[in-house]
């Protein structure tokens, strides 16, 4: 097989956890046929220690960007490149993407789908997904415990006990407590006035001692009961009231430390339509799909659930400290999301649940939020893309 940069016949066969993955003998690039490239993630291609190139390594050796950042010069330097390359598999276009967000460019081909990287992208997403590797035993254990939550609400409903004096009950929830994103290049106004507004509110009610109400009077979205007579004032309005201080500290804890990331990368204005966005999105499904006679929703957590989606599409390697249902643990994004959607499925209705939450989004809410920040974030990923394709004016 010719290698695309040296353009002669040095690469070779070298195995790798049971598979045949194609290497340069001369410059170290690696070639990846479908499902390959699992074998560099999970640690079983070497990567270092190759043998120095000798004039005709790629021109794009890159030095990894942060996470999410692989969108800038070097992203297109690899693009231009790419122009002059082809797929060694199958001879078809090559195209620079960068490999699943984590700011390391490669060739992506676009008929066999296969991955060509340069020796210094392969050694850069190796170190990338080296902290997944090392703490499997966490993942394992998160796990463990939410199947344990599983099992305790099992054992309630048949009437077992709960265990000895000494068993405690985690708390239902599940907040981010910090993140290693990428460093903010400006304020996240949007985001601060956010969290302000929310507080502001509630303690003016506390204060006051009135009953948090919507445009149009209600205390609430109420749950199944469809759109009519619900002014769209009160839905936009829903997430900055909370009828509980838990809630409105776990809304305020996805912002400070999610959103600001955000907020960053697609600036203060799309920032501000996206909650609003993805909050509209999450009233709307639990006014529609949220089973009837469930507490009426306010706060953010449909909202917040928005700007998570988001996250994890823009930084989901970047590692994320978070509480969890009697637990702490260091997750990347994707990993806390998953958690965060089991999480969803597994805290229900129940006294403990509605005296933190005493107000909550339905399921059918907390998934709609969620999936519009996916559906927005990959939307400006495609715009962010196009950007880079665009040519420049000469």
């Amino acid at each position: 097989m010719n290698c695309p940069f040296c353009k002669i016949s040095s690469m070779r066969t070298v195995t790798a956890g049971g598979r045949e993955i194609d290497r340069c003998m001369t410059c170290g690039a690696l070639w990846f046929d479908v499902g390959e490239i699992r074998e560099l993630t999970e640690g079983r291609v070497p990567v270092e220690g190759e043998t120095a190139g000798t004039g005709c390594e790629s021109a794009a050796e890159p030095a990894a960007e942060p996470a999410g950042q692989a969108t800038g010069g070097l992203l297109r330097k690899m693009h231009r490149e790419a122009e002059g390359l082809s797929c060694p598999r199958c001879g078809g276009k090559l195209r620079a993407i960068d490999f699943q967000v984590t700011g390391v460019p490669v060739f992506l081909c676009l008929g066999c789908r296969g991955y060509l990287s340069p020796r210094g992208s392969a050694a850069a997403i190796h170190a990338r997904f080296e902290s997944i590797r090392e703490h499997r035993g966490e993942y394992a254990a998160l796990g463990e415990a939410m199947a344990g939550e599983v099992r305790s609400r099992m054992e309630g409903q048949r009437g077992a006990a709960w265990g000895g004096p000494r068993a405690q009950i985690p708390l239902p929830i599940l907040v981010p407590l910090g993140d290693d994103g990428p460093a903010l290049q400006s304020l996240p106004v949007v985001t601060y006035l956010f969290i302000g507004l929310s507080a502001v509110l509630y303690f003016y009610f506390q204060i006051s001692g009135a009953v948090p109400r919507l445009p149009g009077g209600a205390a609430g979205l109420p749950s199944g009961q469809g759109l009519g007579g619900v002014p769209a004032a009160a839905i936009l309005a829903s997430p900055f009231l909370h009828a509980g201080l838990v809630p409105l500290l776990a809304g305020a804890l996805f912002l400070f430390v999610l959103g600001d990331n955000v907020e960053d990368r697609i600036g203060r204005i799309p920032f501000l339509i996206l909650y609003l966005l993805c909050g509209a999105a999450a009233g709307v499904a639990h006014l529609l799909w949220g089973k009837a006679g469930h507490p009426a929703a306010l706060g953010s957590a449909g909202a917040v659930a928005g700007v998570l989606g988001a996250y994890l599409i823009f930084f989901p390697q970047v590692s994320i400290t978070m509480y969890g249902l009697g637990r702490m643990a260091s997750l990347p994004a994707y990993l806390f999301a998953c958690a965060w959607v089991v999480a969803a499925f597994l805290i229900g209705p129940g006294p403990l649940t509605n005296f933190i939450y005493p107000a909550p989004f339905s399921l059918a809410g907390n998934m709609a939020g969620f999936g519009a920040g996916v559906c927005c974030a990959v939307f400006w990923r495609f715009l962010e893309v196009a950007a880079v394709d665009r040519p420049s004016p000469s």
